[in-house]
């Protein structure tokens, strides 16, 4: 898993006020901060998510739903300290930096080339039927299945860099406005409860 750090600038009467409240304040003002952000993050990932198929729809596949899974996979945290925010996403910290894929438990990656290895391992299309064969001296596996003819299931890579696409993730000024925009809410509301 990898750990990102952003940090969003709060406006400064919320920050006046966390460093004059107690922690069981700080740690609720943070949590609310962090909710609303998780909030933010998750809607701007199914948003984006819907214009994402471009490979699937280049090889006529089933869209795999990757983001918008991990979208409602979003987690939030706070302590008195600090608030997290966690985005368990595979390839995520693309948002921020390249990223180098290189195989790890095998000697090359698999790049899917058809509709058929789309959003498959190659394992699961051989537990589907197909028959997965590696022709001498060419970078790629071929498959067939029920006796069709082979085709071309995916291409074999030593390494994939993969370029940085700061829109995954919201906009560092969208990410501070979702924070403060609900720390805010929720001091207003305590107030008002208060004076009430």
């Amino acid at each position: 898993m990898v750990t990102l750090n952003v940090t969003a600038h709060m406006h400064p009467k919320l920050a006046g006020m966390l460093t004059d409240l107690g922690p069981v304040w700080r740690r609720a003002i943070l949590g609310v901060g962090a909710t609303g952000l998780q909030i933010e993050v998750a809607s701007h990932i199914r948003r984006e998510a819907s214009g994402r198929h471009r490979t699937a729809s280049r090889l006529g596949a089933r869209p795999t739903g990757h983001l918008e899974k991990g979208a409602a996979r979003i987690t939030s945290h706070a302590t008195a300290d600090r608030a997290t925010v966690r985005v368990p996403i595979a390839g995520i910290a693309r948002a921020f930096r390249d990223l180098e894929i290189v195989p790890v438990n095998a000697k090359a990656l698999t790049i899917p080339v058809s509709a058929a290895a789309y959003g498959h391992r190659v394992r699961e299309l051989a537990r589907m039927g197909w028959s997965i064969f590696r022709p001498k001296g060419h970078d790629v596996l071929m498959g067939s299945k029920d006796g069709s003819e082979g085709e071309a299931l995916y291409a074999l890579k030593k390494r994939v860099v993969v370029r940085q696409d700061r829109t995954l993730l919201p906009s560092d000024e969208a990410i501070s406005a979702a924070i403060n925009k609900a720390c805010a809410a929720y001091v207003k509301f305590e107030l008002s409860r208060r004076t009430a």
